[in-house]
């Protein structure tokens, strides 16, 4: 079966509240694609919907296993279908591993891979029988590259790279394409987040993240969804280089300067 086409397209997108999920929510609501943003914090959410009638507010928890099974029921109830699924949210807590609470250590692996396996296995068959989607996982340079104090979160981006491999190989030859954008560091609210306050609705402002624009990882998220292979990109390319942390050599000079 063909691929949708640009704003025929139904787009599930986790962690639709803020930074790049926002963004990118925005991004494919204005191609005219219909979005269901995903996200806990109500008020947040509501205001990314307000932004444009083309997004549907889903209000849920993704690291709850009964609400992720009601949430793809309802989407596929209502909509009939996931042509994209954009595998978002995630946290990351900073600090030593042994300075961590065992909460920080569950909740970013409930968040950032059983979450982001367990949504992906349910919109996996309805793609594979049609023989067309797009699973577009956010992992992040720190998968290339474990360096304190993110040694927790990098780890859950190593088990989200495992994954796209293995699916990589499942979902060969059935049109069905598994994609991985890897953004470097990105302005957003991750500072906040990571310390558990996620800014709402009328709070004060708070800095972002020093980084690059959350849209231009939103538009290599658009730019995947369009393609016609699988497509791992970091954000920006030139973070792309971080991957020589992978070669010995190179992996010994991050040894000596931490």
């Amino acid at each position: 079966m063909d691929a949708q086409p640009p704003g025929s397209r139904v787009v599930l997108v986790t962690g639709a509240s803020s930074g790049i999920g926002r963004e990118t929510a925005l991004h494919f609501a204005r191609l005219g694609d219909i979005v269901v943003g995903v996200a806990r914090h109500e008020p947040a959410l509501r205001e990314v919907a307000d932004e444009h009638a083309g997004i549907h507010q889903e209000v849920v928890d993704v690291t709850d296993a009964a609400a992720r099974v009601d949430l793809v029921d309802r989407v596929l109830r209502q909509f009939g279908r996931v042509d994209v699924l954009v595998n978002n949210a995630g946290v990351g807590p900073l600090g030593y591993l042994h300075e961590l609470t065992a909460d920080d250590v569950e909740r970013v692996y409930d968040t950032n891979v059983v979450a982001v396996a367990d949504l992906t296995r349910m919109v996996l068959p309805d793609m594979l029988w049609r023989g067309d989607g797009a699973v577009i996982m956010l992992s992040s340079v720190a998968a290339w590259a474990s360096v304190p104090p993110m040694t927790a979160y990098a780890s859950s981006k190593f088990a989200v790279d495992g994954l796209i491999e293995g699916l990589r190989r499942e979902t060969w030859g059935t049109g069905v394409l598994v994609h991985s954008i890897n953004p470097g560091p990105i302005a957003t609210d991750y500072l906040a987040r990571a310390a558990n306050r996620s800014p709402q609705p009328g709070d004060p402002p708070r800095s972002s993240a020093p980084g690059f624009p959350a849209s231009w990882v939103a538009d290599a998220v658009v730019d995947a969804a369009d393609a016609r292979r699988p497509v791992t990109r970091s954000v920006p390319r030139v973070a792309g280089v971080v991957r020589l942390a992978q070669v010995p050599p190179v992996g010994a000079v991050l040894d000596l300067v931490f």
